[in-house]
């Protein structure tokens, strides 16, 4: 059956409980609506395309595999005027970092611009999510995304705890020089008035300190 129907009825919540339903028909074999909801990101209503972003970021925290080939489609909608779907379709292309890097490479300019704009927490988010997965897939897209998560850190200081996790992510790859840096701003967050960024800020530490 069309999902189109159900998206246009988006809204709100009810957009984010139809998006995981309907992931999760997906997950159970009902591919058919996975190729529709992709074809939907371009759809002239930002709530389809929300909704088909949805779907797809839920299948792509299950099973990356399900939709790494469709991140070239993902690409256009980190365009779309709603802050919804950009932060969707960029969270998959970070899911599917590790399945095809290039691909999710492709990202990184718009990355760099929700980080210096006023996108809101959720594309911030999302975005720092996106550099962590990236980070993690070569040593040389570490280096390359770890000047982004400084200037986050710097400039959004509320998302501490999404770039220390971020950092986490990316440590494997990170040379001398980028965990020494890491480990100073693990020191300076660990006593952070938020016990959220405290507990990811020892987390780091104490994988520098394995590492």
């Amino acid at each position: 059956m069309p999902i189109l129907a159900k998206l246009e009825k988006n809204r709100g919540t009810v957009s984010s409980a139809l998006g995981k339903v309907l992931a999760q028909r997906v997950l159970a074999g009902e591919t058919d609506i996975l190729d529709e909801a992709v074809t939907l990101l371009s759809h002239g209503h930002k709530d389809v395309r929300a909704g088909a972003a949805k779907i797809i970021e839920q299948v792509g925290l299950v099973d990356p595999s399900l939709v790494v080939s469709f991140l070239p489609t993902l690409l256009p909608a980190l365009n779309t005027p709603e802050r919804q779907t950009r932060w969707m379709a960029i969270h998959t292309l970070g899911l599917c970092a590790k399945l095809d890097a290039q691909t999710a490479l492709l990202a990184l300019p718009q990355a760099e611009a929700f980080i210096a704009a006023d996108s809101g927490a959720c594309l911030w988010g999302a975005t720092i999510t996106y550099l962590g997965h990236l980070g993690a897939t070569s040593a040389t897209n570490a280096r390359r995304v770890f000047p982004l998560l400084e200037r986050a850190l710097e400039r959004i200081p509320r998302q501490a705890k999404g770039v220390l996790e971020a950092f986490l992510r990316l440590l494997a790859q990170a040379d001398e020089d980028m965990r020494a840096s890491i480990a100073r701003y693990a020191e300076t967050l660990a006593q952070h008035e938020r016990p959220g960024v405290r507990t990811a800020a020892r987390r780091v530490r104490k994988q520098v300190g394995q590492q």
